[in-house]
């Protein structure tokens, strides 16, 4: 197809603008790969997320050109195709834009992203909290797939996020119990309301109590576990000390474990040597 601007008394044959549908494979991807001197550095957690998408059957064609200079300079596109040069034996239908003007590049990209929680609503799931649901379904999912200790752990793409609410609207129910309380409790929110879903899987009563105590703190003991997590999570809370996903996990789920036993201790810390594939808590 030639796209040609009707009001463009002057345009030349050359300067026409030729789009195509392109069954690229990988070969082909990492041969386009080739021509791209001077795009910006590719971002390998997005890359993992197309990949996933491709490999599992949830990468779809939406009409989102490749694009390409008139002079055959990658313009638009490298981590779309960087996936698909991972891929083998595979090919997926790709819109392909070629002799644009090398000045368009700064153009492109410059729309509002959706976001998991926009395509959330999109698609029909729709809460108070659609955003926050999205962020804990992005700590929860990983966690639930045994992922935590993979060197993609947050790598969840937008459209992964949307077939599991689509298939456990259940999750996303309790998810949207919490979103609220999640704030309160002095760890990253999507965190605590992924957690709140796992616990509350495991056993309801316990965890709408554990949760109460969580958020109030009125009655606890010394000794209490839920109140050496309370006190930990302060600490690192007020001194601002950066604490990834999987230790704050690690934290609630063991003061969950020893609060459900009845035991007691002084203060909440990571085992020596940090949280490991085997010392690391499954809610019990």
């Amino acid at each position: 197809m030639y796209l040609v601007n009707p009001d463009d008394a002057g345009s030349q044959p050359g300067d026409r603008v030729i789009s195509e549908v392109v069954e690229i494979d990988g070969p082909m991807a990492r041969q386009m790969l080739e021509l791209n001197p001077n795009n910006r550095p590719l971002r390998q957690a997005r890359v993992q997320q197309y990949y996933d998408d491709m490999v599992s059957g949830r990468w779809q064609f939406n009409g989102e050109p490749i694009k390409f200079s008139s002079d055959g300079e990658l313009l638009d596109g490298q981590h779309r195709l960087a996936a698909i040069a991972r891929t083998s034996g595979m090919k997926f239908p790709i819109l392909v834009v070629r002799n644009l003007s090398r000045e368009t590049q700064v153009t492109m990209d410059q729309g509002a992203k959706r976001t998991p929680a926009d395509q959330l609503t999109i698609s029909g799931i729709r809460g108070h909290n659609t955003t926050m649901v999205a962020a804990a379904l992005r700590v929860y999912i990983p966690w639930l797939e045994g992922n935590l200790f993979s060197d993609h752990t947050n790598v969840v793409s937008t459209t992964r996020i949307v077939e599991f609410a689509t298939v456990y609207p259940e999750v996303v129910a309790l998810a949207e119990r919490f979103t609220s309380v999640a704030s309160r409790l002095k760890c990253r929110p999507a965190v605590a309301c992924a957690v709140l879903i796992r616990l509350t899987e495991v056993d309801e009563d316990a965890a709408a109590e554990f949760l109460r105590l969580w958020d109030s703190l009125v009655g606890l003991p010394a000794g209490s576990p839920i109140l050496a997590l309370r006190q930990r999570l302060d600490h690192l809370h007020t001194n601002r000390i950066r604490t990834n996903d999987r230790d704050q996990i690690g934290l609630v789920v063991w003061a969950w474990n020893l609060w459900r036993r009845g035991k007691t201790v002084s203060k909440l810390q990571r085992p020596k040597g940090g949280f490991t594939k085997d010392n690391f808590p499954e809610p019990r």
